[in-house]
């Protein structure tokens, strides 16, 4: 059977009756386990998606003028090439915000980017950033992401385990370790193996690494010739020849720092008729002022007086445009996410934010499709004191409320388009809370509300820790509902859980909760939770039983049912699942759900199989596929006659079982779900294997390889033992 690859295949909701589009499908994908509809697009046959992330060329762009730094970067070269005798090379580069440690790392490592064929890496842990450090599941999350495909733990521990364990026989890689605040997250994030190349940058010396064999550098200010240099390659020679006092004033006031001059680089290009000594006085001015505040060190003055010249010179409108976005928990902003916030026209917001890039208040990190230009704060320091004049004016205390606001409203709207049926079963309306954006997010089709999704994941999950943190429970539970599609697609499950257990907090805050919210939420957490395998996954889907019987909502019950039955099966427990599996049915037949009877049967199926009751087994799929077929499922069907293929090889009739796994191959190659072609692929090869074809088996096997390596590499390594045991 074949059906056209935009058609949605529906999976069993929760409570709902939904859609999945398989594009992103995973291990934890199961009949029986989703909340909501979520329609899967794949790329088209002609693209094929890349089974293996690219090599990683991850480092920050390097600055268009280098200056000075050639003593320090010859030492560091030395430093570099010094063999080691086991495990890899590390140097620690420490120095205050704004002094370059990023930009010689990243210098460094691009000059010696052919010494390293497993590419460059790039992790920043924010550690000296106004919002706190990553945490370090998050980073490590973040690397393994760049070298391995499928499902992570969710564990921090554990993951620091598989970051080792990857690098391992990883060939040569650098990795740039940005902002470091604290010894032990270096070392969490420390790969394994030998050879590679680890640059660390941080404020502090981090003196206990040296123990470790790392070299620790400590980066200082530009002598004055080159910042003189550095001067006069970006606003000529000429003007600084004309006025050489206020030149030389101006690289004091610099201390050297090369974020500093680089400010003062921008004012001056802002203003090409503007004489020196203005900027200078203006300068000296933001110093007197600086002097009554209580900054650190000379790094905090010297960068809170440059911040301070050039905040005074942006326009009103543009001035509070950036001081609204200073104290949002976000990693960037588009224009979109301003607009919400300031309240003001799409033309001033494009102009201020353009002005904030060319003033060097913000960064231009490019285009992104669907969000446009993307910015950021580029400098800790300089976005800590953005964000205090925000505090002392008091003007941006709805700032997180109106994201909020903008938030709930692009979220809810990517659920209707993706998971209509999740969407409509809370029916969350996002103008029933107060700031409700008056530009909203306009997602173009699924697709693109989907992209948007994982673009602004990182911003999503930001800000709901931070609406939990200031009490706005009613945003924190309504945005994590509405992030359905995101989460079955990325299979985060560490944040998955996480952010699902602040919303349950803060719905029960909320005094407009409904037991429909907490039912579905809690279901959600369950799957996650069954989904790494935590024992917790059983308590959780017994008290959504509990709770349904309570609300008297036979159809939830059937479902926690449902999913009692298919945990207990996913645990290897098959006598514990099959009652539980055999009431979720009765109560499903009764009530006329026959998809949901067909469903439970391919579980109980499986049960079957285990249990040896092969000829049970057969009956069970044969009528869950004749049911499904007939409701228009081919996903669910094409899984039912997988799964008879699998029953047949266990009953010898190899013929049957290659001729039934063919077929549903060739169905999930049509509604493109690329973890059931892998895994019928595998069972083909497990038939040929049975049938005495070693030669069948291996192609099978290594079909199934390229196949798992788009969701899973830990299945695509297993299946890989399967080839070894065969040869």
């Amino acid at each position: 059977m074949s059906t056209n690859s935009h058609t949605p295949r529906r999976v069993e909701s929760t409570c709902t009756d939904n859609t999945l589009t398989d594009a992103t499908v995973g291990t934890s994908i199961q009949s029986g386990s989703i909340t909501g509809g979520v329609n899967f697009h794949y790329s088209s046959p002609q693209s094929p998606q890349s089974p293996e992330p690219p090599l990683p060329r991850q480092l920050p762009a390097l600055p268009g003028a280098w200056v000075d730094r050639e003593t320090d970067l010859e030492l560091l070269r030395t430093q570099a090439d010094r063999p080691q005798d086991h495990g890899s090379r590390l140097i620690v580069l420490s120095g205050q915000d704004g002094i370059g440690t990023t930009t010689l790392a990243s210098r460094l490592l691009h000059d010696l980017q052919h010494h390293y064929p497993g590419g460059a890496l790039y992790v920043d842990l924010r550690g000296h950033g106004p919002d706190g450090p990553l945490p370090i599941g998050s980073a490590l999350g973040r690397l393994l992401r760049s070298v391995r495909s499928g499902e992570l733990p969710v564990d921090a521990h554990e993951r620091a385990a598989w970051w080792r364990s990857v690098t391992a026989d990883r060939p040569p890689t650098g990795l740039l370790i940005d902002h470091a605040a604290r010894v032990e997250d270096v070392r969490a994030v420390l790969p394994g193996g030998r050879g590679h190349l680890i640059l660390v940058t941080s404020r502090h010396r981090l003196g206990e690494l040296a123990g470790e064999g790392a070299y620790l550098h400590s980066v200082g200010p530009l002598p004055p010739d080159a910042a003189y240099t550095y001067l006069a390659d970006r606003v000529g020679a000429d003007r600084l020849q004309a006025e050489p006092e206020a030149t030389s004033h101006l690289i004091h006031l610099s201390a050297g720092y090369p974020a500093a001059l680089g400010l003062t680089v921008a004012q001056l290009a802002l203003h090409p008729h503007r004489p020196l000594l203005r900027t200078a006085d203006a300068l000296t001015g933001s110093c007197r002022t600086t002097e009554h505040l209580p900054i650190p060190g000379l790094s905090g003055a010297t960068m809170t007086a440059h911040h301070d010249a050039a905040y005074g010179e942006l326009p009103q409108d543009t001035a509070r445009i950036y001081r609204y976005l200073s104290v949002l928990p976000v990693c960037d902003v588009d224009t979109s996410l301003a607009l919400a916030v300031s309240g003001t026209s799409p033309e001033a917001v494009t102009t201020a934010l353009g002005s904030l890039a060319r003033a060097r208040l913000l960064e231009n990190i490019g285009t992104q499709d669907p969000r446009g230009t993307v910015y950021r704060f580029g400098n800790a320091a300089l976005h800590m004191r953005a964000r205090d004049i925000a505090c002392e004016d008091g003007d941006t205390a709805q700032s997180l409320l109106r994201a909020l606001g903008w938030a709930l409203a692009a979220t809810a709207a990517a659920d209707a388009l993706i998971t209509t049926s999740h969407s409509n079963t809370l029916n969350l309306d996002p103008a029933d809370l107060p700031h409700a954006p008056g530009h909203p997010v306009r997602h173009a089709d699924s697709v693109s509300a989907l992209s948007w999704l994982k673009d602004q994941a990182e911003n999503l999950l930001a800000m709901v820790r931070a609406a939990h943190r200031a009490q706005h429970h009613a945003y924190v539970w309504r945005i994590v509902y509405s992030m359905w599609p995101w989460w079955r697609s990325e299979s985060r499950h560490a944040e998955w859980i996480e952010l699902h257990t602040l919303a349950l907090k803060s719905l029960r805050h909320d005094p407009d909760r409904t037991t429909l919210a907490e039912l579905h939420l809690l279901n959600t957490l369950g799957l996650a939770l069954r989904d790494t395998g935590s024992p917790k996954a059983l308590k959780t889907f017994h008290r959504v039983r509990n709770m349904a019987l309570q609300a008297k909502d036979p159809a939830a019950e059937a479902q926690a049912l449902h999913d009692l039955g298919a945990t207990h099966l996913q645990m290897g427990d098959a006598s514990q699942a099959a009652p539980v599996l055999v009431q979720a049915r009765r109560a499903r037949e009764k009530h006329g759900y026959r998809r949901g009877v067909a469903l439970t049967d391919i579980l109980l199926g499986q049960v079957a199989l285990k249990q040896g009751h092969i000829r049970t087994a057969l009956t069970r799929f044969t009528d869950a596929r004749t049911a499904l077929l007939a409701e228009s499922d081919t996903h669910d069907a094409a899984r039912a006659l997988a799964l008879e293929g699998r029953a047949q090889i266990k009953a010898g009739d190899i013929p049957a079982a290659e001729e039934a796994l063919d077929a549903a191959r060739q169905e999930f190659l049509a509604v493109q779900a690329p973890r059931w072609v892998a895994q019928t692929l595998e069972w083909l090869g497990q038939a040929a294997e049975a049938d005495g074809r070693p030669e069948d088996a291996r192609a099978h096997y290594a079909q199934a390889v390229d196949r798992y390596l788009l969701v899973s590499a830990a299945d695509a390594d297993r299946v890989r033992g399967q080839i070894a045991r065969v040869l």
